[in-house]
């Protein structure tokens, strides 16, 4: 098999094939724009595009792609470089020979002295396997809930209100609780919030400011996309603690102002608070990502789990994670 295959890093002509593969085996809706947005626009550049190819050396074509998206990891004053694992697939002529643990081996070996400290991937559950064989450890389940049907018709009635705002003053809100918080999550600087809401070619964030009795309680931050002959509304972000005790409220707000949506989605860390307040007001629960991590630099696996210091970051009760997060 050594001969047959090489791992390398990405390439321009790589492209069409990166993106006709995954629009046959993860998206629909890949292209260009979708590529150029998350790889060369993205605020957390490494100097390159940071996607480990499989070329099938006979043939000289690329036949898997795995790639990894640098993000910052923050918890109060403290931030870290880390990479994201997101878009990638196997061609379905080369599966089952190992290619996706050799991207990953490869990745591992080649990002010492680039300042990433740590591999984060959400893995669908058939993936998973493979990241472990690969040395990652598994740190936890995201499941998603998913809302629809007459389910949308019997939420508590409204009681907050939704303010329109702008992502200065989403930058405010934000860090109103991340400059405090213990809380591990992925650091929202401005010029990563000015890419993530409204940098996207296909999925417009809209911000909000949530208030209860004309108090401010947080904010979140939705998209609506057409799909299945229906029209669905994402919770992509939201500050820790909102909707633990307002989800029902907050979602009946949100339908309030956006007519026509038939399903409602956000994703939850299996067990938690939030999880069970989507069950008790109607979402449907379903297993959807494993949650997978691997020591690079300034980071050790020790006993199943990672470490950076004396912080366990692969426990699960430390994070604050949000559809956002999610590539």
């Amino acid at each position: 098999m050594s001969d047959e295959y090489r791992v390398r890093w990405f390439r321009e002509g790589d492209l069409p094939s990166f993106i006709e593969g995954l629009n046959v085996d993860l998206w629909d809706e890949y292209s260009e724009e979708v590529f150029s947005w998350k790889f060369e626009e993205g605020p957390f550049g490494l100097g390159f595009t940071p996607i480990a190819v499989v070329e099938h050396v006979p043939s000289r074509r690329p036949v898997a792609f795995n790639s990894f998206l640098p993000l910052e990891v923050r918890a109060g004053g403290e931030v870290f470089l880390a990479v994201q694992g997101c878009d990638g697939f196997v061609d379905r002529g080369h599966r089952r020979r190992g290619l996706f643990q050799r991207t990953l081996r490869f990745f591992s070996e080649e990002m010492p002295g680039r300042g990433p400290e740590a591999l984060i991937g959400f893995n669908l559950v058939e993936a998973a396997g493979a990241a472990r064989k690969a040395g990652s450890e598994l740190a936890f389940d995201l499941d998603k809930c998913l809302l629809k049907g007459d389910a949308l018709r019997g939420l508590a009635s409204q009681a907050v209100e939704l303010e329109p705002i702008s992502l200065v003053e989403l930058y405010g809100l934000y860090e109103s609780w991340a400059r405090e918080s213990g809380l591990l999550h992925f650091n929202r600087t401005p010029g990563y919030l000015a890419w993530r809401v409204e940098g996207h070619p296909v999925r417009k964030g809209l911000p909000y400011r949530v208030l209860r009795s004309g108090k401010t309680e947080g904010y979140v931050v939705v998209d609506l996309v057409e799909e299945g002959g229906g029209l669905t509304m994402t919770l992509n972000d939201y500050n820790p603690g909102l909707l633990e005790g307002a989800l029902p409220m907050v979602v009946s707000a949100l339908l309030g102002e956006h007519r026509g949506v038939t399903a409602v989605e956000l994703n939850t860390r299996r067990g938690s608070r939030l999880e069970s307040a989507a069950e008790g007001c109607g979402f449907e629960v379903l297993p959807w990502y494993k949650v997978i991590m691997m020591a690079l630099e300034n980071t050790r696996q020790e006993g199943g789990a990672v470490y950076r210091g004396g912080l366990e970051i692969s426990d699960m009760g430390l994070w604050h994670l949000t559809n956002s997060d999610i590539y």
